[in-house]
């Protein structure tokens, strides 16, 4: 069997904060790349921006988007007396083939307290401090643009500057929008993030018995197809039912999805989940759940799907996981389906979202939608005197000539320190991986 081939660089280290790139082409060809700087998990202090026309051997000067210790917190809500930080709305978009808008979801995230105080005491104290709220865009050839908020329950409003706090706003509607895509037919799909209790209310399930640990702070999965009707000059959704899993087999519900649609009509759902204990969430999950990622499919279209059950390989072996992100890629030069992510051999060894090493890349069985396991590669791991390292949060890009895979990852928590202890030394990593033709 031809082998992946894959190659890979230090491209800066940091030894006070997390420095991260994002690269991704426009329309036009232009090459953008996005330096990011944290010192708070989930958070960026600083952020800039330049572009290459060139595919990257000439770039423009670096551009400041925000930098929070020149600026100040860039997300702070004036007035605020206990810091509250408000991110505003941001969407992806993609153009519509059949009625030629641009069509985008996103949305916004309010952080009660901020998030340097109210984000830590989601984790530290079990407040629930976080409010999310999906949106949906359509720019019409003509020029008119609507943002609308998703409405999933009555008695709900929009963010008003003045009334920051109003209970409609904070407390309905709780979920995000992401994920979008164009589908074969035409129509659009992206997905919907709601809360679980949020989720459990549409589903129509006791959200009591299913998870009653911490509903307000974990997130379940709505696949959501957006259809053009040209008569009413407006889009027609269509929702799945919940895709959810109770507090028994994940403490935090579903996180990070990744879907494909097989040569079959069969769409492909693997989600993230979790096995960490927390006191402070009330979490059920047992001292011995393993980590997983689980899987599942829809056979009409992404309108129904079945329960969540533990992805395994074509051999019948559980796929053992940490809490990570993931990718499906397809390869332009095989055709093949491949699968990036974090599997870990020792299951009794992950504890919520570690170990995150190594990180592997392995080819999908397109018949069963499982990993083929014979194919599994090492894309990295720890190395020579490491005793741990964060390998995740990786991004990718094709090449547009070559259309070799190109894969950007910060390396983290070396050698067990972690960021919550103030270890904020990092690695920029850039991989390149070669796939066989055949």
């Amino acid at each position: 069997m031809s082998q992946i081939k894959i190659t890979s660089r230090m491209r800066s280290f940091c030894e006070d904060m997390e420095e991260s790139f994002f690269r991704n082409y426009d329309g036009d060809g232009v090459l953008h790349e996005e330096k990011v700087h944290a010192k708070e998990c989930d958070y960026a202090c600083a952020t800039y921006h330049r572009t290459s026309s060139d595919k990257g051997k000439t770039w423009s000067e670096w551009t400041k988007n925000f930098n929070d210790a020149e600026d100040g917190r860039h997300w702070q809500v004036e007035g605020s007396a206990e810091g509250d930080e408000y991110t505003g709305l941001s969407f992806n978009s993609v153009t519509d083939p059949v009625s030629g808008c641009r069509f985008g979801v996103g949305g916004s995230t309010y952080y009660l307290k901020g998030h340097n105080k109210g984000y830590f005491a989601m984790w530290g104290k079990g407040e629930d401090n976080l409010r999310s709220h999906g949106y949906w865009y359509v720019k019409h050839p003509d020029g008119r643009e609507v943002t609308r908020m998703f409405e999933l329950e009555e008695g709900g409003c929009d963010y008003d500057p003045k009334n920051p706090r109003n209970p409609g706003f904070l407390d309905k509607n709780r979920c995000f929008a992401g994920d979008i895509r164009t589908l074969p037919d035409g129509d659009i799909c992206f997905n919907l993030f709601p809360t679980v209790r949020l989720a459990c209310k549409l589903g129509g399930v006791d959200v009591n018995g299913f998870f009653p640990s911490s509903p307000d702070l974990h997130v379940a999965m709505i696949v959501v197809r957006a259809h053009w009707n040209a008569e009413k000059d407006d889009y027609d959704f269509t929702y799945s039912n919940p895709i959810m899993l109770s507090d028994l087999q994940s403490s935090r519900c579903i996180m990070e999805p990744h879907m494909t649609i097989l040569p079959n009509g069969r769409w492909l759902l693997v989600v993230r989940g979790s096995n960490m204990q927390l006191d402070v969430w009330n979490t059920r999950i047992g001292k011995s759940a393993p980590g997983y990622k689980w899987y599942t499919f829809s056979d009409d279209g992404g309108r129904t799907f079945a329960p969540l059950m533990p992805w395994h390989f074509d051999t019948g072996e559980v796929i053992y996981s940490s809490a990570s992100i993931h990718r499906f890629y397809r390869c332009p030069k095989n055709n093949k389906l491949y699968w990036i992510g974090n599997i870990i051999d020792d299951p009794s060894i992950i504890d919520g979202n570690e170990p995150r090493y190594p990180l592997q890349i392995c080819q999908v069985d397109e018949e069963e939608g499982v990993l083929i396991k014979d194919t599994l590669t090492v894309i990295d791991t720890i190395r020579d005197g490491q005793t741990g390292v964060e390998l995740s949060n990786f991004q990718l890009l094709e090449d547009p000539d070559t259309k070799e895979l190109e894969m950007r990852m910060t390396k983290i928590n070396f050698n067990g320190k972690t960021q919550e202890e103030g270890f904020w030394y990092s690695e920029a990593w850039e991989y390149f991986i070669e796939f066989p033709e055949n």
